[in-house]
């Protein structure tokens, strides 16, 4: 049930640069969030801002956000100071579905590692190995690198400047991934768009079952505005593709339902 709620602000964690872990108190959102959901949280601003879950502690009755400062309103959420109350709605969406699933290759470029933490950290708990493959620019804007690896059977790095792990991209980093790793795994994807069609093509060369969450601009955040319609593969006849809601169908999706 879609549900409004007055969450205070409790911590304020700066990771890497221009990035900062915001927690909230919650009970209703810590208790019945899954990996790949996410809230909208209000600004100062008319629209409130979409953001993935990274965390929830049911029995502190916590959940918390990454959050990077890319325009007016992250600017200003960012500005907040523990004890501030905001006003949250979620959780939303569909997120990654774990029906099935025997072993995960999560792969994050930038802060897309924030909701794959989540997806990690629930792997772990079902006992489902994972593997780790994650993108920064540089070393310095890096994080959650010791979290991951205590989630993780394996961790792969890479940096744009050569400074972490590989030098590249992901897709450079998913080359060191050996036949045994792939071996009934589901890849979980987010990051930009480029890089999760990429990671998308590379999943299907080696028929591994791929989920991919989008980001599209949100309005409303459940499905009522239009404003995130994105194109789906579609089945009917005569319809090439069908138009569906990524806050509300999504914002997961099977990859090779996207059309990019």
């Amino acid at each position: 049930m879609l549900k409004e709620y007055e969450a205070a602000l409790v911590e304020k964690k700066l990771l890497g640069i221009g990035n900062v872990l915001l927690t909230f108190a919650c009970e209703d959102i810590a208790k019945m969030a899954e990996p790949g959901q996410f809230v909208n949280v209000s600004c100062s601003l008319f629209l409130k801002r979409p953001f993935g879950i990274c965390t929830v502690d049911p029995i502190g009755n916590t959940f918390s956000i990454g959050v990077k400062e890319v325009g007016a309103g992250t600017k200003d959420i960012l500005t907040a100071s523990v004890g501030d109350v905001f006003s949250i709605l979620g959780p939303l969406g569909h997120g990654f579905s774990f029906d099935g699933v025997k072993k995960i290759i999560a792969v994050g470029g930038g802060t897309g590692i924030y909701p794959l933490y989540f997806a990690l950290d629930k792997a772990k708990r079902k006992g489902i190995p994972a593997i780790c493959v994650n993108g920064f620019r540089s070393w310095q804007d890096a994080f959650f690198l010791s979290e991951c690896e205590e989630l993780s059977e394996k961790t792969i790095f890479a940096s744009d400047a050569g400074d972490l792990g590989v030098k590249g991209t992901v897709m450079d980093a998913l080359k060191l991934l050996q036949p045994e790793d792939l071996t009934d795994a589901t890849v979980f994807v987010v990051g930009p768009e480029i890089m999760m069609k990429k990671v998308s093509a590379w999943a299907h060369v080696h028929q591994l079952s791929c989920q991919v969450s989008l980001e599209k601009r949100m309005a409303c955040g459940f499905g009522i505005c239009l404003v995130c319609v994105c194109k789906i593969k579609s089945d009917a006849d005569n319809m090439p593709f069908h138009h569906v809601r990524c806050c509300k169908e999504g914002p997961v999706f099977q990859a090779s339902e996207v059309i990019w």
